[in-house]
């Protein structure tokens, strides 16, 4: 693996020498390229603070341009975030791994590091086939478009924005809004949710898709002809006291064409809206 790496440097340090309890702020930017091998290489980004954008570049390589803003209220918790919210890249042939801070206990570590912060801004290119799965928590958006692999991205705090790409896998945001468009009808089984958001699906006037949907406040529309899809009911059995009990759930589904691949919409405030495009 060719690894070709630049980096440009800004750093300020909002602090006298003398007095070390003054917050401090760190800016960094570099571009790293990745050469990958495979038919479909993989990127895989886990963020915590700030934007994740991807589209589509050249054949055989993953080219990443970072910007990282890191701020702690002293010196001491500084040196902390230095240790505790390291970027993690693990890459080889096959794709590139991207993972803000310790993936099993990055929340507790950021706890522990009070008042720090690093927001990063991921700007990549993959090639056209690459399998896309990337995510952020805060104050940050998810743009992923023109991927042809299979995409997934979540968000917690902030938007989901996917256009142009060919299928997806498992999208979702707790608080913000879910855009998905299509370059082609769907193949792929695929799941969207949103807590506090409206979902909009954007699909070729050709597709035929089978929907489930779970709404607790919040309408559908839908600018295609759709018939009933029956649904199956859920049944869960549980035990309490020594009494058995069941919970029997029974969603809503709609048929689009023919029907085809489903995809699983839930979303406990918001709409969803299925238009042309």
């Amino acid at each position: 693996m060719k690894t070709y790496f630049s980096l440009i440097i800004v750093l300020v340090l909002v602090a006298s020498v003398a007095n070390s309890a003054q917050p401090i702020t760190e800016e960094k930017a570099w571009t790293e390229i990745y050469a990958v091998s495979t038919p479909a290489p993989h990127l895989v980004v886990s963020n915590i603070w700030g934007g994740v954008r991807v589209r589509t570049g050249e054949s055989g390589e993953i080219a990443m341009s970072v910007s990282e803003v890191r701020v702690a209220s002293n010196e001491e918790y500084f040196q902390m975030s230095l240790e505790r919210l390291k970027l993690d890249i693990e890459a080889d042939s096959s794709g590139v791994s991207i993972i803000v801070g310790d993936h099993e206990e990055r929340w507790r570590r950021v706890d522990r590091c009070r008042g720090c912060r690093v927001d990063y801004q991921f700007d990549i290119l993959v090639p056209p086939d690459a399998t896309v799965d990337v995510g952020t928590v805060m104050d940050g958006l998810v743009d992923v478009a023109g991927v042809a692999g299979v995409v997934s991205a979540s968000n917690v705090n902030g938007p989901v924005s996917i256009d142009a790409i060919r299928n997806c896998d498992e999208i979702s945001s707790v608080n913000g809004r879910v855009n998905i468009g299509f370059s082609r009808a769907p193949l792929h089984d695929c799941s969207i949710e949103t807590i506090n958001g409206d979902i909009t699906l954007d699909i070729p006037v050709n597709t035929s898709l089978d929907v489930t949907i779970d709404l607790f406040n919040g309408d559908i529309k839908s600018e295609f002809p759709v018939g009933p899809l029956v649904l199956p009911a859920t049944i869960e059995h549980v035990t309490e006291d020594g009494h058995n009990r069941y919970r029997i759930q029974q969603l809503s589904g709609i048929r689009i064409g023919a029907g085809g691949p489903t995809y699983t919409i839930a979303s406990m405030n918001g709409d969803v809206r299925i238009q042309k495009n």
